[in-house]
């Protein structure tokens, strides 16, 4: 009898959730004009790159790039895979920690997604220890066990592989991933740890306060080097996106 109830809740559980997931997807639209993922990369990375302000409010596309995006992406980079290796091994870095071996062809990426993972606290002001690898917000082997993304940088500019770069079933990454499934390979979902504040200015419930800079130098360090872990064998530069990967300063992180 404890073992029928048990599957029926598991059934009613699994049931739910399937419904919920086709309600977001039912609701999802493409915003018209917005982005154009037929547009060539750099039209694609000047939309895709525009800033994400407080309460997730995105502003317009960037006139320009920074340099050095401005004639990196799409291009061919000049790094080989045996250059990263010698690099890697040098730091003491693992491959297994950049998203898995590099001698694995993937599956064509076009999207280097940029995420935040909005942790909210429930202090008025953010500790000073949010940059040091003791903390318990920079604990990664907790993080990968949620695959909601391929990778995890913690604010230490440590990484931890959630699901391989190559994986034959990606993480959906975001609502568009969801909704549309055959697309998932395209993209490759990074999460970087950000601690949020509520903003106390308003009554509704939010996270809308992150820290400056939102991501510390260890972990954009990390992240360019993630990106040219992913960039193998195709040898080039994807198109860098941000899904309200709040305070991220693009000028500096082109650099």
């Amino acid at each position: 009898m404890t073992n029928q109830i048990l599957k029926s809740v598991a059934v009613l559980i699994v049931t739910s959730n399937v419904l919920a997931a086709q309600s977001v997807c039912n609701r999802f639209q493409a915003v018209r004009d917005r982005c154009d993922l037929n547009a060539a990369a750099l039209v694609q990375a000047k939309c895709l790159l525009r800033p994400v302000k407080k309460f997730a409010h995105l502003g317009g596309p960037l006139q320009e790039l920074p340099a050095p995006l401005d004639t990196l992406v799409g291009q061919p980079t000049g790094t080989t895979q045996e250059q990263l290796k010698r690099f890697l091994a040098a730091k003491g870095i693992r491959e297994a920690d950049v998203g898995g071996a590099l001698s694995v062809r993937l599956p064509a990426p076009k999207y280097f997604v940029i995420h935040d993972t909005s942790d909210l606290l429930t202090s008025n002001e953010f500790p000073s220890t949010i940059n040091d690898a003791a903390s318990s917000l920079n604990n990664l082997s907790r993080r990968v066990t949620r695959k909601v993304a391929h990778l995890y940088i913690d604010r230490a500019g440590r990484s931890a592989t959630a699901v391989n770069f190559e994986s034959s079933t990606p993480p959906s990454g975001t609502k568009f991933g969801s909704c549309h499934r055959p697309q998932r390979s395209a993209f490759l979902h990074i999460e970087n740890i950000q601690p949020r504040l509520r903003d106390r200015s308003v009554r509704f419930p939010n996270d809308a306060l992150a820290p400056e800079p939102g991501f510390s130098e260890a972990q954009l360090e990390r992240l360019a080097l993630v990106l040219c872990g992913c960039e193998r064998p195709i040898g080039q530069v994807v198109d860098p996106g941000l899904s309200f990967a709040h305070r991220f300063r693009l000028s500096g992180s082109a650099r």
